[in-house]
């Protein structure tokens, strides 16, 4: 009898940990956990975006052109940095901020050589001499320091984002978005 509740309870808690299904969540209502998340990619993004566009406006007052270099993660964790970089991308182009996206650059020039050799059709051939340079490198990093206190892991991040003048090299705009996360360190998890 002990042996039939035992399978019993075993095979009901299998079934509920398998049976619960996905749950979308808002990410902007996220409430953080120990782990970088959506909590501190809106956060930063949020006061970035902000602070960068409104450098732009009403300092900088042309037209900005900006490549976006590498995030460094140097924190102790995995931190995809490229998502917080398509995220600060993504609401800025919102803004009508243009970007470079160098990625196609050569496959772009490789079609203009095609149309200056006649072997394409005059005009559908890609023109010479349309190609943007940037003006501004948007770079930066990701930091922490982590200690454990009282049985909790208190992690500082610091998320700092900059922009550079190409013509210059002169730093023109920089901002940073702080996080001081304590998580209990006793936690249990399967």
């Amino acid at each position: 009898m002990k042996k039939a509740l035992y399978t019993i309870i075993v095979c009901g808690m299998i079934l509920a940990g398998c049976g619960g299904g996905t749950q979308y969540r808002d990410a902007k209502k996220d409430k953080g956990s120990m782990e970088w998340g959506p909590r501190e990619i809106k956060t930063t993004v949020n006061g970035m975006v902000t602070s960068l566009y409104t450098y732009l406006k009403n300092d900088w007052k042309k037209p900005a052109i900006i490549e976006v270099k590498k995030i460094r993660n140097r924190t102790s964790e995995h931190i995809d940095t490229k998502m917080l970089a398509d995220e600060l991308v993504t609401n800025l182009i919102q803004k009508r901020i243009q970007f470079i996206d160098p990625t196609y650059t050569k496959d772009a020039i490789d079609e203009m050589g095609k149309g200056m050799t006649g072997l394409v059709d005059a005009e559908s051939a890609v023109p010479t001499g349309a190609l943007k340079s940037p003006n501004f490198y948007l770079f930066g990093e990701i930091s922490d320091n982590v200690r454990f206190v009282g049985g909790k892991r208190i992690q500082y991040l610091v998320v700092t984002i900059k922009l550079t003048s190409l013509s210059t090299g002169m730093l023109m705009w920089q901002d940073q978005k702080e996080f001081l996360k304590a998580t209990k360190t006793d936690r249990v998890s399967f």
